[in-house]
């Protein structure tokens, strides 16, 4: 039994300091084959110190697998997130060594694990070029063309790949892979032709929501309708597939179904606090208030930091008229510099004669609101009574030189222009 073996063995029986010596002795007197299967195996098991200390050893001594053992450095450098100094191992790595085609693939790896996709894909292609008819290759370039969002080069790989015979690789379906592609190229009805031959191949959550959110994409709502509910039915802890259905019934004019489906998504996913959101805004709509802000303090008590659910009982708040209230949550919200809560804090104020607090409010708000006419006519509306009638018109032009087509906006302005006080 070789040195190696014996370190393993020590290991295994959780003898650290035995394991360290014959470590040592292994580095001495073991032959090179056996060392790199040393380093192989610490890596897989998760040892990279002892691993690290392996490769070091033999990138020192003058080897003609140096290459394959500044691979395994590099490897490890990049399990320890040290992705400057994997580089610097691979970067010694010449175009003329047999381990180049495996240091483009590390450095292919790397770069896109830090961002760099651009480069991630450069790397590939160089790849491709030494190794045009590996699979392995070829599905890797596809999947970081399609993320750095270079549709057609990643089409023409899936393609290729299902042309070899491949409608699964590493566990990836390449029907599905190929419609995600033609579906971001606007290429709907093929997209939808693989997405469904994908799940005849091989059901799942993922390919049926994107059956249905292409359906919906595609405005074909009955179908969407038809994939929704039968993902719900397999999986009730998706919880896009209730966001959406919802919407979809919002869409068509059905908000109690959509409320309905909605207390069912609650019902099934009780902690999730976007269902009771989603719930309030179409009760809401419903003009059931009460029921509203039920829910909403249901979810306040699953989060009661929550600056969206208390943002959204401030609204209901505000919708009712209860204004107090409404103030009591808005000093809650730690973020509460948003647009159209300012915009209802100013009405408060305004309502009661609070003019400056309003003033202060409204023109808070005017930076995320200048596109909203709605508000904008109620800021004049302010500026007007206040005495400010310059500024009124001011603002009214600006929005005017965006919105040329809103014809409320040209009305208010003549009024205000010929100074028409009886409004």
């Amino acid at each position: 039994m070789s040195f190696s073996e014996k370190m393993l063995q020590s290991l295994s029986d959780g003898d650290l300091d035995g394991a360290d010596l014959l470590l040592q002795q292994a580095l001495t007197h073991d032959e090179l084959p056996v060392l790199i299967e040393l380093g192989e195996v610490l890596i897989e098991k998760g040892f990279l110190i002892e691993a690290k200390e392996v490769f070091l050893d033999l990138v020192e001594r003058q080897l003609s697998e140096k290459d394959l053992v500044l691979t395994y450095l590099a490897e490890i450098a990049i399990e320890e997130d040290d992705y400057e100094t994997a580089f610097e191992y691979l970067d010694q790595i010449k175009k003329t060594s047999e381990y180049y085609p495996r240091a483009l693939f590390m450095m292919a790896d790397a770069y896109q694990a830090i961002g760099f996709v651009e480069v991630s894909l450069a790397k590939l292609q160089e790849l491709l070029a030494l190794l045009p008819d590996d699979e392995t290759v070829q599905f890797a370039y596809a999947e970081i063309a399609l993320l750095a969002n270079k549709l057609t080069l990643a089409q023409n790989m899936y393609e290729l790949l299902l042309d070899a015979g491949y409608t699964e690789f590493s566990n990836v379906s390449i029907l599905e892979r190929l419609a995600t592609t033609l579906a971001h190229q606007g290429k709907f009805e093929e997209a939808l032709d693989y997405y469904k031959e994908a799940y005849r191949h091989k059901k799942n959550d993922q390919i049926l929501l994107n059956l249905a959110r292409l359906n919906q994409q595609m405005h074909e709502m009955d179908e969407a309708i038809v994939y929704y509910e039968e993902l719900i039915k397999e999986n009730p802890n998706i919880k896009e597939a209730y966001l959406e259905l919802a919407d979809i019934y919002v869409h068509e004019q059905q908000p109690v179904k959509a409320a309905q489906l909605l207390e069912q998504a609650i019902k099934e996913n009780p902690y999730y606090v976007h269902f009771y959101l989603h719930l309030a805004e179409v009760l809401e709509e419903l003009e059931d208030y009460q029921k509203a802000n039920l829910y909403l303090n249901q979810a306040l008590l699953l989060d009661e930091e929550e600056d969206s659910v208390l943002t959204a009982l401030a609204k209901n708040a505000f919708y009712q008229g209860e204004y107090e209230q409404t103030l009591h949550y808005f000093e809650r919200i730690e973020n509460a510099y948003q647009g159209e809560l300012l915009w209802m804090v100013a009405r408060i104020y305004n309502e009661e004669e609070e003019f400056e607090k309003a003033a202060h409010y409204y023109e808070m708000a005017l930076e995320e609101m200048q596109e909203v006419p709605e508000f904008i006519r109620d800021y004049c509306y302010f500026l007007r009574d206040e005495g400010r009638l310059e500024e009124a018109l001011s603002l009214i032009q600006s929005h005017l030189d965006k919105e040329i087509h809103d014809e409320s906006l040209h009305q208010l302005y003549d009024e205000l222009k010929q100074n028409d006080w009886d409004y």
